[in-house]
């Protein structure tokens, strides 16, 4: 009896250290999984942005020094980062945790833009556009303050998308408030009217073309995100705004053929809200199929969900449930494949803010999630991007902390480990 009590405490021993072991390793591992990627990025920085063409990544930030704001971009290639340009700045900004610069690049341009105040209210600002060569060194001329829209309205224009469209052209979609001018901004109660999706082709000399608009009335401060296929469709994700109030997620598509479809509705959450929720969709695509990720709140069940399009399909997959804590939205997205994607996101647990990471595939199969960082869940600390560079995903995020100027992290995460 006392050596059949012997083996049974040797042996729960043994588990028991071999179980510790384990949660050591797994510990190590998980933390492996994420690396920091130091940047050129200086204190009182915030907002980064992405763009990459699989080889290099381009990042844009704005920085605040003695009162005056820069926009600013520097290229990643090889493990390393290419030299900081400025590409305009200015004492007249409209400077936003949720409404800031983003950054595209096609063949030798890199568009960006900034938010520029026209009038004394606090939602009047105009978007301005800035061209720069890729290369520093490039006899190449900056093209500063082209502005995007040609209504004149002393409005709200913003939660720009931008994406390369053609052989040097782009595409971009803002939201437009030239119906809502002289109502008040959260309810936009008065005689005017909504806020409104615009979209325009932007050459690379800065010249617009085809401006137009895509929905007639949305959501007023929710991101807007855009994708264009291999077939050349655009891909306009938005929130959409109800006459009853329902502000649910929409895509819209255009091709040349048929022009602008009529909305998809994404996920049909019915998620009925007074105010804007200042959290908008995320949306990417991989030859012609895309994905799209998106916040909802409706039935106060806060989620972040995603579903899989096809190019020729007006039908998206079933929602799939991505968020297992509760979660506060500030969602991102890239595809790695037809049938994979990567998605980011931003909830609590306990006392801490968590921005977590997963893959999942068309099939609903979801990868174990990722904890990239703590951060805080102050408005302050933005909405998290991501982007594919070769095999790695990379992140850049604004790190806030209490009584300390705000900094931007740069992490990467190795795509074969999800």
């Amino acid at each position: 009896m006392r050596i059949l009590f012997l083996f049974f405490f040797i042996t729960l021993y043994s588990c028991k250290e071999q179980d510790k072991n384990t949660k050591s390793i797994t510990s190590e591992i998980e933390v492996s999984m994420v690396k920091t990627i130091d940047n050129p990025t200086y204190l009182n920085s915030q907002t980064p942005d992405f763009f990459s063409n699989q080889n290099t990544l381009w990042m844009s930030w704005l920085h605040t020094k003695d009162s005056i704001d820069y926009l600013k971009f520097a290229a990643y290639t090889n493990d390393t980062w290419g030299k900081t340009t400025t590409i305009t700045s200015g004492k007249d900004w409209f400077v936003n945790w949720a409404d800031f610069p983003d950054i595209a690049v096609n063949e030798q341009t890199v568009l960006t833009n900034i938010l520029q105040k026209s009038d004394s209210g606090t939602y009047t600002y105009d978007i301005k556009l800035n061209l720069v060569p890729t290369n520093a060194s490039s006899s190449s001329q900056k093209i500063n303050d082209v502005l995007l829209h040609s209504d004149g309205t002393k409005s709200e224009h913003g939660f720009v998308s931008l994406q390369p469209y053609g052989e040097t052209s782009f595409y971009a979609v803002w939201l437009d408030g030239r119906n809502t001018a002289g109502m008040d901004h959260e309810t936009h109660t008065g005689h005017g009217g909504a806020m409104t999706l615009r979209g325009a082709i932007v050459s690379e000399t800065g010249m617009l073309s085809r401006e137009e608009e895509i929905d007639n009335r949305v959501c007023d401060c929710c991101q807007t995100d855009l994708s264009i296929t291999k077939n050349k469709e655009i891909l306009v994700a938005y929130r959409d705004r109800s006459e009853d109030e329902i502000r649910d997620i929409k895509i819209k598509k255009w091709n040349l053929d048929t022009g602008w479809s009529a909305p998809i509705t994404v996920g049909n959450d019915n998620w009925k809200i007074a105010g804007c929720p200042v959290n908008g969709p995320a949306l990417a695509s991989f030859d012609n199929d895309y994905a799209v990720a998106w916040y909802s709140g409706a039935n106060d069940m806060p989620k972040v969900q995603l579903a899989f399009g096809e190019e020729d399909s007006i039908e998206l997959s079933n929602p799939i449930t991505i968020n297992s804590n509760p979660t506060m939205g500030r969602v991102d997205l890239v595809m790695i494949s037809k049938t994979e994607a990567v998605v980011t996101w931003m909830e609590d647990k306990g006392d801490d803010t968590l921005i977590q990471l997963l893959k999942v595939t068309k099939d609903g199969t979801k990868s174990n999630v990722i904890t990239v960082s703590k951060t805080s869940s102050e408005r302050a600390s933005g909405f998290p991007k991501i982007t594919v560079l070769k095999n790695n995903i990379m992140m850049a995020f604004t790190l806030v902390q209490k009584d300390q100027p705000s900094t931007i992290i740069t992490k990467s995460i190795a795509i074969d480990i999800l």
